[in-house]
């Protein structure tokens, strides 16, 4: 069962190492009292995050991200650590920085082969691209995974245009999710070890909002392509083994914030409506002035769930970046 958040202020995310860790130390105290024939399993310690994935997973030179940018701190070069997305949570854990969010010049241990608008299988921008991008994927690696969401909205998209009916638009979404599993396979094929998250079911978010204002299935067809990508996806991995993958389920988490938005967002908690008014994601800040300031009026950035029309708002990422901590500490990967 999924618990409401346990902090959501800068202050709490500045704690949130030390609270995470702490399992960490109790359990190599109880392996350590261990007698017998019994030996000690030492938490995996990755030397590099490899990052893959969509716009989600995205952080641009510049600090911005694919959700809210927090600009109010008088420190610029700080300003990207701000509302972490998921994948810097992952790298706080392990103590790693990104070049594209690196304040004190530290030796970046994180890099981003995410891209951004990427498909499962695009031969461009889609993960067998992504993976030939990296350098000698190993054992000594962590490697987080988030994309399809373009996919299920291009799915859509083509039953709206009529190019393919809905039932050939589900079994291509989970044709899709094979594909990304098997590449997922190939990754820990290598010895790596993988953070899986299933995305958000996009029937939630405000692009289904928006579409349905003129097409009255829009949701339950968005709903259905999300789930049997993700269905598809988290069962085919092979080897269905929590020691070399965690699957994180981002797609609960999200729904769970649907279902009790007071238990997870402050008030006036919105779950429907996207909180940036620019066009480009990347320009949704939040500003000291509030003339310069992009959001819609009332939103801050912890009371909405969506920063885009498909991109999660700074408390989803918190509360799915969690999740991955608590996976990657608690899997005996």
């Amino acid at each position: 069962m999924l618990m409401k958040p346990l902090m959501k202020t800068p202050r709490d995310l500045r704690r949130l190492g030390a609270f995470l860790l702490a399992p960490l130390v109790l359990s190599a105290a109880l392996l350590a009292g261990c007698g017998g024939g019994t030996s000690q399993v030492d938490p995996f310690s990755p030397s590099r995050l490899i990052v893959m994935g969509d716009e989600s997973s995205v952080i641009e030179s510049n600090g911005r991200k694919y959700a809210m940018n927090d600009e109010r701190n008088a420190v610029v070069a700080n300003r990207c650590l701000d509302q972490p997305t998921i994948t810097q949570m992952v790298a706080t854990l392990y103590g790693f920085v990104f070049e594209q969010c690196n304040p004190t010049g530290a030796v970046p241990k994180a890099f981003i082969h995410a891209r951004v608008g990427a498909r499962v299988g695009d031969p461009a921008t889609g993960l067998a691209a992504q993976i030939a991008g990296v350098s000698a994927l190993g054992p000594a690696d962590m490697v987080t995974v988030m994309i399809g969401t373009n996919d299920i909205i291009e799915l859509y998209e083509s039953v709206r245009a009529g190019t393919i009916t809905r039932d050939q638009a589900i079994d291509l979404a989970k044709a899709r999710g094979k594909t990304a599993a098997a590449q997922i396979s190939a990754v820990l094929a290598t010895g790596a070890r993988a953070l899986v998250m299933t995305v958000p079911d996009v029937g939630q978010s405000p692009y289904a909002t928006t579409a349905s204002a003129a097409d009255p299935n829009a949701r339950s067809l968005l709903h259905d392509l999300s789930y049997d990508y993700n269905g598809t996806l988290r069962t085919s991995i092979k080897p269905d083994d929590g020691r070399y993958w965690g699957l994180v389920l981002a797609d609960d988490a999200v729904a769970a914030v649907v279902a009790s938005p007071s238990s997870y967002l402050a008030a006036p908690a919105n779950t429907t409506i996207a909180a940036c008014t620019s066009a480009k994601i990347t320009d949704c800040v939040i500003t000291s002035d509030a003339a310069t300031t992009t959001l819609v009026t009332g939103a801050k950035t912890d009371n909405y769930l969506w920063a885009g029309d498909r991109y999660l708002g700074p408390v989803a990422h918190f509360r799915i970046g969690q999740l991955a901590q608590s996976r990657a500490t608690n899997n005996p990967l």
